[in-house]
């Protein structure tokens, strides 16, 4: 091992030290390791020629309940050369390797009384739900993600002001408006204040994260994709059977029935489906081109306002469309949040593809 190494080494040793006298945060405590380690990683000796060894950080962290004292193990990884694992116990202190008394198995997911779910049984289940592989690209992505962040953790520090405001949207958006309603949640969970709260300091920096890979991106890609983003104004009415759907599409087209007695028609004739994720599109929706198939979106932008077009078969049902208003692309709040999305998943789609995932489970 070269003196380099030997120096980050010595580093974090001395900061856990540190740490074990002058008590800190979790977060403060964490952000102080990975400090000392590109410290030690950045500083170049005037006769050195070449670049220091790139070493990368995982902290965990553990507090004492009765204490309140919090304990730092540190995993230092080393291109090329291998993985240093780091803890210091005070005197009189309980080391990392003794804390906790139960054992479970690392595929294991979740204990409901005498019942195991593993991690590949969670996974596979969500994913045949969604119809596609949502959750295992997910569990890569922030993997991704939190090796972004990490190569430059002071560019997305969250101010305390932002983790307010992530603190307070949440409880909105979750209803969560009184402290009665956000500790029961939380226990329901299984999370405590402080994993809620570190949770959301992880999405503002991942908001930060997003808006550094965006970086004003926005204008070029809407002037060479502007088509993409016309909005058509439709209305849609799903009937469970094409005999019904091509009755009363011929009788809307002839004007027989208008919208509204069109879709109370269907609504009253609407059998409900016994899968939650089948429910029937809403009757009025604002959609983009890109949103739709291309075959879709081809038939909806090239008929007029006021045409009903054939019965489309779907998940939910036979859909009648009706074209209502069809609207210009505009480069507003909403194109630019959209455009963001789509440059922010085609960099994660780019260092997917570069990247070395292998799936542990199931191989105990």
């Amino acid at each position: 091992m070269n003196s380099e190494i030997n120096q980050t080494i010595l580093g974090v040793v001395e900061e856990m030290v540190r740490l074990a006298r002058e008590p800190a945060a979790p977060g403060e405590g964490e952000a102080r390791l990975k400090r000392r380690v590109q410290e030690h990683t950045e500083r170049k000796e005037p006769r050195e020629a070449e670049p220091r060894t790139p070493v990368k950080l995982d902290v965990l962290w553990d507090r004492e309940s009765v204490t309140g004292s919090v304990h730092y193990d540190a995993l230092l990884r080393i291109p090329g050369w291998g993985s240093v694992s780091i803890g210091y116990c005070p005197e009189r202190g309980l080391p990392w390797a003794l804390r906790g008394t139960f054992r479970w198995s690392e595929v294991d997911m979740l204990r409901v009384n005498q019942h195991r779910i593993g991690v590949a049984d969670v996974v596979t289940q969500l994913d045949f739900l969604w119809a596609e592989p949502w959750l295992a690209r997910q569990l890569v992505d922030s993997a991704l993600i939190t090796d972004a962040l990490e190569e430059e953790p002071d560019a997305f520090t969250a101010s305390d002001e932002e983790l307010q405001a992530a603190m307070d949207a949440f409880r909105r958006r979750r209803g969560l408006l009184s402290e009665e309603a956000m500790m029961q949640w939380l226990e329901q969970q299984g999370l405590t204040q402080r994993k809620l709260e570190t949770r959301l300091e992880g999405f503002v920096k991942i908001r930060k994260l997003r808006q550094r890979v965006v970086a004003g991106r926005e204008e070029a890609y809407f002037a060479s994709h502007k088509s993409e983003f016309e909005v058509a104004v439709i209305a849609r009415i799903v009937l469970g059977e094409l005999e019904r759907a091509r009755s009363l599409y011929e009788r809307l087209r002839g004007g027989k029935v208008d919208l509204l007695q069109a879709a109370t028609e269907a609504l009253r004739e609407q059998t409900p489906s016994p899968h939650r994720w089948e429910s029937p599109p809403p009757l009025l929706d604002r959609v983009r081109r890109s949103a739709l198939p291309s075959e879709q979106a081809a038939v909806i932008f090239a008929a007029t306002p006021g045409a009903v077009l054939e019965p489309l078969e779907t998940k939910a049902g036979y859909e009648l469309r009706q074209v209502l208003t069809l609207e210009p692309a505009v480069l507003d709040a909403a194109t630019r949040a959209a455009i963001g999305e789509h440059l922010f998943q085609e960099w994660l789609a780019e260092r997917r593809a570069a990247a070395d995932v292998e799936w542990l489970w199931g191989h105990s």
